[in-house]
């Protein structure tokens, strides 16, 4: 996947300012969709042909081969990928490593469920919690400890960002950024780490009016030189037979153009499925729901584009 500028878009964070529009589902649902599309069947008879055997995984008779690893780190301090995924953090978290108190590789946890019927082997979560909101404080001294000792001009929080988390760009072939509804310094900060962003919206007035500004505010901070673009606007909780719903994609459409994907319809499913500790491609395996269908469009839109 390449950005406007012909380089590999490998960090995509999933942002917007407005609460409640499906951020966390999205980012889960992509972080697993791109895992699977990395995860390659291997007929028996072409097992010998494999040069890395340890990327081989097998599950349930089957042989897959890892293409690459997805990372979904969460920056937002509720902490809902792990409860979605049905992963125990433990003591892994993200504001600890951001402060150095803990190494990325201590933190990054496996997503793999294969004991309990849902194999995710190159899935993996840096989580968090309560604990980033309090670290922010000293992430703000470590900034600016560091633009000073390095006499460089540039965000002391991003140099922060990309200096803690630098292993991941060498490990992981997708880093999905789960955002906060916020729009203060460290969130500048993580805008400028990603390559592009992902914004879900929820087609009703008020959510469309908070898009709208959050978009503004991405296209300023592109004018004030920070290199984030918006790649895909993705539609959320849109009921087909609400004519509102309808007017406010075309809106959409209309203003952004093919940043703007199929809506993600409104679906039991979808909300049904975290509640279960799954990602909609595992409570949804045979793809019988639209919305299952919705969010592998966004997956192979990512994946292809």
């Amino acid at each position: 996947m390449r950005d406007n500028s012909g380089k590999p878009v490998k960090v995509l964070a999933v942002v917007n300012r407005k609460g409640g529009v499906g951020k966390t589902t999205t980012s889960v649902n992509l972080a697993h969709g791109l895992s699977r599309k990395l995860l390659l069947k291997i007929r028996p008879k072409d097992l010998d042909k494999v040069q890395d055997v340890g990327r081989l995984y097998h599950y349930r008779g089957q042989h897959y081969y890892i293409g690459g690893h997805v990372l979904l780190i969460d920056f937002d301090p509720q902490g809902h990928c792990a409860r979605g995924l049905g992963i125990d953090p433990g003591d892994a978290d993200l504001g600890e490593v951001l402060l150095g108190r803990q190494l990325l590789n201590q933190a990054v946890i496996s997503a793999d469920r294969a004991d309990e019927g849902f194999p995710r082997p190159n899935l993996w979560l840096l989580p968090a919690s309560d604990n980033l909101e309090l670290a922010k404080e000293g992430l703000r001294n470590q900034a600016y400890a560091l633009m000073r000792s390095s006499g460089n001009h540039r965000d002391g929080l991003l140099m922060v960002l990309e200096h803690r988390l630098k292993s991941a760009m060498e490990r992981f072939h997708y880093v999905i950024l789960d955002c906060p509804p916020a729009l203060d310094a460290f969130s500048q900060a993580v805008y400028q780490y990603a390559d592009a962003a992902i914004v879900p919206v929820k087609p009703d007035y008020f959510s469309m009016a908070g898009t709208g500004q959050h978009i503004a505010d991405i296209h300023d901070a592109q004018l004030r030189g920070i290199d984030i673009n918006i790649h895909t606007i993705v539609p959320t909780f849109n009921v087909k037979r609400q004519r509102l719903d309808q007017e406010m994609v075309k809106a959409l459409r209309q203003k952004h153009g093919d940043k703007v994907i199929d809506s993600i319809p409104r679906s039991q499913a979808v909300a049904e499925a975290p509640a279960y500790q799954q990602t909609i491609f595992e409570y949804d395996p045979r793809y019988k729901n639209p919305a299952t269908r919705a969010y592998q469009r966004l997956v192979d839109r990512v994946y292809d584009g």
